[in-house]
């Protein structure tokens, strides 16, 4: 196992971070967590399983990405060209150029980040030359 870049390193920390987020509010949506009612037949416990099945994935794409997996580092790229779909969509919603560009610019840093020839190296990618 290649020990992963600074950079590899911080966004697992972070995919470790939305893991517990997502995992908690899953667990709360199940009533696990409770912090109010929730009526029966609300669809709060699909909800909830379906988000504490996303903080799951955050989890296990945390751990493969410290461990330089190639499945994370493809899973890096879904993630952030899906933050890039939901700039656009911010763009619309608050009619404004500027917040979809600021919303846009993490997930453009890290295509541009994980396209590294070092950083696909380390994952065990090939490189053009």
């Amino acid at each position: 196992m290649l020990r992963p870049p600074v950079g590899v390193a911080l966004l697992g920390f972070i995919a470790l971070m939305a893991g517990f987020a997502y995992s908690f509010v899953g667990l709360r949506y199940l009533g696990v967590v409770a912090f109010g009612p929730a009526s029966i037949g609300s669809g709060l416990v699909f909800w909830g399983a379906l988000t504490l099945l996303v903080g799951i994935m955050f989890f296990a794409a945390a751990f493969a990405l410290w461990a330089t997996q190639p499945w994370a580092w493809l899973f890096a790229h879904y993630l952030a060209i899906i933050g890039l779909i939901e700039a656009v969509f911010v763009m619309i919603a608050n009619d404004s150029l500027t917040d979809g560009i600021a919303v846009a610019l993490f997930p453009l840093l890290v295509i541009w980040y994980l396209n590294d020839k070092d950083v696909k190296a380390t994952f065990g990618l090939p490189t053009a030359p």
